[in-house]
Formats: structure tokens, sequence, C-alpha cells
């Protein structure tokens, strides 16, 4: 799937903004972004269901969206799952899954619905049921199993995890990553949950005010992100002023650290810190703080400190700590910093 330049407007206000993303076959990519950013409007376009207003769309080498083409969505080839997954309540879970196929298809398609469900994770026996017998993750395996049964080659998924409990829907993304491997098709999946796009994509592509502001795999991205924007967006981070010092390090109020890179090319800079990259001990080096607040997750915690404890301008972080680390709110500690940090030109 290649799109290409494209724009889109509502009135005189702009959306995407010369929107280009390539996502290779066979691959998922996940759109990242804020509620706005034009996330939702980009999948509308490569569906079909809105047409841009400059650029082009190209599913599997297929124009399918450009300057005189529109492409209907029956034709192009792809699944869609939304977010409420929009089964038909009257119909049973196998009359859903055959519901995309042409007629002659349905009428033997026993063994197709059972395998589909397999595909999905969902016990046989489901095929006889109605929506409302099921939970909302079965609910959402079964519009994936109906979006996968005309064997597309694009399957757009709108923030399809959104409506589920925790427990439900990390099962449910794991279901779902594994069919779209099986079925071989390249996703595109919407999403304003960071932990979602980071675990389940292939490559991240995190959009801003209509443009895409950065490409790259999951853990790139999350490691070296292109700016402080992007690297907030895509995980906890502390932001500090700092300036470059010798070759390859940095100072801030964490002390003197290692660039990752070689780093801008500026004396003043931003300095970006990864929560779980400081280290909090009793007497270990680093620089003094104090614990301000403790906040337990379960198997970790989140404690924030005042670096340089007792001056009027103490710079306040959050480090990210076993969930047995024995710090509590008022003790003195000591914080390091594990591994390189990335810094920006401010």
């Amino acid at each position: 799937m290649v799109v290409e330049g494209v724009t889109k407007a509502f009135g005189a206000t702009p959306v995407l903004r010369g929107v280009t993303l390539t996502a290779p076959p066979g691959t998922l990519t996940a759109v990242l972004g804020r509620s706005g950013c034009g996330k939702t409007t980009l999948l509308r376009i490569v569906a079909g269901f809105d047409r841009p207003d400059a650029g082009t769309v190209a599913l599997h080498g297929r124009t399918v969206a450009g300057p005189g083409r529109a492409l209907p969505p029956e034709q192009r080839g792809i699944g869609y799952l939304t977010q409420e997954g929009s089964l038909f309540p009257h119909l049973t879970v196998a009359a859903n899954v055959l519901f995309g196929l042409p007629r002659r298809e349905r009428r033997q398609g026993g063994a197709r619905v059972a395998a589909l469900l397999e595909t999905v994770d969902l016990a046989p026996e489901l095929a006889d049921r109605h929506p409302h017998e099921l939970s909302g993750g079965q609910q959402q395996r079964v519009a994936l199993a109906r979006a996968l049964a005309p064997e597309p080659a694009v399957v757009l998924l709108d923030e399809p995890f959104s409506s589920l409990d925790a427990g439900l829907r990390a099962d449910t993304q794991r279901a779902v990553a594994k069919a779209l491997a099986a079925a071989g098709a390249t996703a595109l999946l919407v999403t304003h949950d960071r932990a979602e796009a980071l675990a389940l994509a292939d490559q991240v592509a995190v959009m801003r005010d209509g443009v895409i502001a950065q490409v790259d795999a999951p853990a790139a991205i999350y490691r070296d992100p292109v700016d402080p924007g992007v690297g907030a967006l895509v995980g906890d981070a502390v932001l500090l002023d700092g300036r470059r010092a010798a070759a390859g390090r940095v100072s801030c109020a964490l002390g003197d650290l290692a660039l990752r890179g070689d780093g801008p090319d500026a004396t003043q800079v931003r300095v970006l810190v990864r929560p779980e990259q400081l280290v909090v001990g009793r007497d270990g080096p680093g620089v003094p703080a104090r614990v301000r607040t403790r906040e337990f997750r379960g198997p970790d915690l989140t404690v924030e400190l005042a670096v340089g404890a007792g001056a009027e301008d103490a710079v306040v972080v959050a480090a990210r700590l076993p969930g047995d680390a024995d710090v509590l709110p008022g003790d003195d500690v000591t914080v390091a910093v594990r591994g390189a940090v990335t810094a920006y030109r401010v």
C-alpha cells in the first residue's frame, strides 16, 4: 500500500497536509496520533469512503484514488474492522462471517467459517450463536473473520480495541495480530494507544497535525524519536534543558550523560530520557534527589523525584522502578541514568 502526497480539507479546515506513507506487503503499520490529527480521515480515504483533494492511493500496485480516479470501496479488495465490529445482531456468527462472500459461496461455507474461526482463535461451536451471546473480544474476532472472509489484500482497522476492557483487549490484540499474519494481509491500524501501536506493528507512523512526523520500527521510534513531541507521544519521557559538553556527552540536571549518536550541532539542547533509564539508589552514583510521590502499578511503580533536593529550583523528574523498590515519599536518594540519551536542538 502506497499513499503519496494526500491532502484533504473539510471546508476551510485542512485535515491532511500531504501525507506520504508506504506499508510493505504482509506487514502491519500502525498510524499513531492524538484525536483530531487526521488518522481516521486517512483510513477512510484508503478505504474509499472519502476522496482526497490531491495525491494518490495505490493498493498492491493498482491506483485506487488519484486525479480523475476513485475506485469504489467494494472494488478495492479491502477488509474493514471498526471500533464496534458492527455485526448484524439478527444473524448467527456463521452468517455474519459469510456475509461478505458472493451468495454461491455462502451456501457451502461451513468449512470456510470453521477455518476462519480457527484463524481468529474462536471455538467452532460459536458458529451458531448470535452476537449478544459473545463477549466484546469475541465479537471483534468474529468481525475480523468476516473482514478476512473475501481474502482481501488489505485490512483496515479503525481503533478496533478501544471499547474493550484491559484483559479482553490484550487477548484480542494477540488473536488479531496472529490472524492477520496467517492471512498474509497488509494491515493499517489507526490508534491513539501507544502501547498498542508498539506491541502490534511492524512499523509505526506517528501522525501530527495532518502530517506524518516519523515512520520507523517500534523499537527504533521509541529509542530515537525525531523530536521531543514524537518522543513524548510514543512513551513516557523526561525532558530536560541541557548543554553539549565534550564530544558525545551532554550535561543536564541528571549529570554528565552519554549521547546517542552525534547529537545536534548546538550548545543549548533539549534532553530526552526514558523513565526506565533512571536508576534510584541510597548511596549509589548519580545526583542527589528526594522522593516526592510514589505510585504503585503492580509489576512496577513510578516515583516523582526532586533532583537537587532542598533547592528552590529543583528539577522534578519521574522514574519507573521495579514494583518491590524500597522507596517512600521523603526519602533522600541518588539518581543516575542508565544508557545513552537523545538530545535535540532548542
